[in-house]
């Protein structure tokens, strides 16, 4: 009976239903396709991206930026790990999954979900620090107070790529069978146009990095410079530059004989003219970035050399930042700058101040602490370097003088005060002058000629307009000379008159001898409102009505006069004249302070 039973149990017969085994089998889904090409575009992304983060941490300048802000460097670093064990697990994904023929329920899933696992690991990491680190808005200020850097939109742009790379690439490892339901072509035409989207972004993002989007230049035709006038008759042109801004960083704008006429400096860059027409030729401006001046023409240290064809500037940024650019005054190219690998910007990029405006043709000459030095303006090639002591004898603070054949500098050797001579070409000692103890002269310039003095005004003076002249140039004494002619040996001396009081007349003698001749109706000037010409002697005038004042000096009879009209207010600013190519300037730049910021010259030819 048992037994029977038992049989029974376990019976089946041809009728009964057969018994379904559980699979082992994963069925692929829906949308696998999409999936596929999907991962594949995010494949060319994460390359790409990788590629751009390491074209952007090795390839790029690093700038220093505010700690507060997000960096750069670290975003770009971290954007290149992270993109890169990404792509790495998403190739062997690919591998994987075309290597199959099934996909199974088994340690094939496990491995699925470890590679899964690890890639949004990696896209909390990168979200999570773009959020900390607060990358959008550091973005936006960076962009706005730092000169464009191509490390920051690569940087930024790298991370994007592989953080989208990253979330097209999880169908894939979530189910790497995905991979089998495209072809290769269809693969290879995917990933491409991943790379595609890739590079352009990358294109855009180096474009994105130029500075030179900041940046107005226009160039010009290269000619050889005019000569200075000989003599002028009448007014030529005239121009009323209107204000910079409504900010005081507008005033002061220098105005330089350079090229083939004159230069305007002003905070936001250089504009050069035609001295003859007064038209603009060539200029290079610096645009705010988002209504800011990130970097600025620093007033007072635009420096021309004597042959008036080459132009250095010096500009401000943030911080502690500053930039030199140097140009062809004739045509407006650059140069160099601060950026070049030259002895100039190595030994005193960050020195302005010790930067000489010097009438040597072609050198620009540096004083450092202990030492005097030459480079060359259109190269930056050091020409020269010499010690500012010599044997026995030590430095002073007194400043340097340089003209367009010496450097004047003064040394204390004991209880003797020396002058010495430095040629502008070789830094040789080409002249010196020792003084009594009790002289302590003060080094001054009239155009090229040395003028030292010392004691109180009307006391003893001696002048040189040649280094050689220095240890036999007599001693003088009286009212000391308020200009010279550049060219020598005429000096221009004030000289009391009896009637009416306190009215001076002016006489011209030579720093060779004590002979004079007067100088009629000249009597009242400054070094700025006096120009020696080849054939005139110049004086401005605004006592009454502005005008000019012109003697031959073949005769020095009663001068000639040329009238003009002008808005220029000489009791706010010093109106000044300025020798240029081709004509003269008369240049008046108002003061802001008052409301009116014109900057107003005219040209007399």
């Amino acid at each position: 009976m048992g037994d029977s039973t038992s049989a029974d149990r376990t019976r089946t017969t041809l009728d009964d239903p057969p018994t379904s085994l559980p699979t082992l089998e994963r069925p692929l889904g829906q949308l696998s396709r999409l999936r596929a090409v999907a991962a594949a575009v995010g494949t060319g992304l994460l390359a790409g991206g990788v590629i751009l983060a390491l074209v952007s941490r090795f390839g790029t300048t690093a700038v220093s930026v505010r700690e507060s802000l997000a960096q750069p460097t670290q975003f770009a670093m971290v954007a290149a790990v992270l993109g890169g064990l990404t792509l790495l697990i998403t190739l062997a994904a690919w591998l994987a999954g075309r290597r199959r023929t099934v996909d199974l329920w088994t340690r094939q899933h496990d491995w699925e979900q470890f590679a899964t696992a690890a890639i949004v690991l990696m896209i909390v990491i990168l979200a999570g620090m773009t959020w900390r680190e607060h990358l959008p808005s550091s973005y936006d200020t960076l962009r706005a107070t730092l000169p464009y850097f191509t490390q920051l939109p690569t940087a930024a742009a790298a991370t994007i790529l592989v953080g989208i790379g990253a979330i097209l690439v999880l169908p894939l490892t979530i189910h790497m069978g995905v991979s089998r339901t495209i072809g290769r072509g269809a693969v290879a035409v995917a990933t491409t146009a991943g790379l595609v989207i890739a590079a352009t972004v990358g294109a855009l993002a180096i474009h994105a990095g130029d500075d030179n989007a900041n940046i107005d230049h226009r160039t010009a035709d290269s000619t050889t410079p005019p000569a200075l006038p000989a003599r002028v008759t009448a007014e030529a042109y005239r121009l009323e530059l209107p204000p910079l801004n409504n900010r005081p960083e507008a005033t002061g704008r220098q105005v330089l004989p350079a090229g083939t006429g004159f230069i305007v400096a002003g905070v936001d860059g250089l504009r050069a003219y035609d001295g003859a027409t007064g038209e603009p030729r060539w200029h290079y401006l610096r645009r705010p970035q988002s209504g800011k001046r990130v970097f600025a023409l620093e007033r007072g240290t635009t420096i021309v050399t004597s042959d008036r064809s080459v132009v250095t500037t010096r500009w401000e940024g943030p911080g502690d930042q500053s930039h030199r650019i140097t140009f062809d005054a004739v045509t407006g190219h650059i140069l160099w700058t601060s950026d070049d690998d030259n002895d100039f910007t190595v030994d005193e990029k960050d020195r302005p101040g010790r930067l000489f405006d010097t009438p040597a043709a072609d050198d620009l000459i540096v004083e450092t602490t202990r030492r005097i030095e030459a480079y060359d303006a259109r190269t930056a090639v050091r020409r020269w370097s010499t010690s500012r002591s010599d044997s026995g004898c030590k430095s002073t603070d007194t400043p340097i003088q340089v003209t367009a054949a010496a450097i004047y500098h003064l040394l204390k050797c004991g209880s003797t005060w020396r002058i010495t001579a430095l040629s502008a070409r070789t830094g040789d000692v080409v002249g010196s002058r020792d003084l009594p103890a009790d002289s302590q002269p003060d080094l001054d310039l009239l155009s090229n000629t040395l003028m030292a003095s010392w004691g109180d005004p009307g006391a003893a003076y001696l002048l040189a307009n040649a280094p050689d002249q220095l240890a036999s140039a007599p001693i003088r004494s009286g009212t000391r000379p308020s200009a010279a002619d550049p060219d020598g040996p005429a000096v221009l001396v004030r000289q009391p008159n009896s009637a009416p009081a306190g009215e001076h007349t002016a006489a011209l003698t030579s720093i060779h001898d004590t002979a004079s001749t007067p100088v009629p109706e000249l009597t009242a000037w400054s070094r700025d409102s006096l120009l020696f010409l080849t054939d005139q002697i110049i004086n401005l005038n605004f006592d009454e009505s502005p005008g000019l004042s012109l003697w031959d000096r073949r005769n020095l009879s009663s001068p000639s006069t040329t009238s003009f009209a002008s808005s220029c207010r000489p009791k706010q600013t010093v109106p000044r004249l300025l020798p240029i190519s081709s004509a003269v300037l008369m240049v008046c730049q108002n003061n802001e302070a008052i409301g009116d910021a014109t900057l107003d010259i005219i040209g007399f030819r």
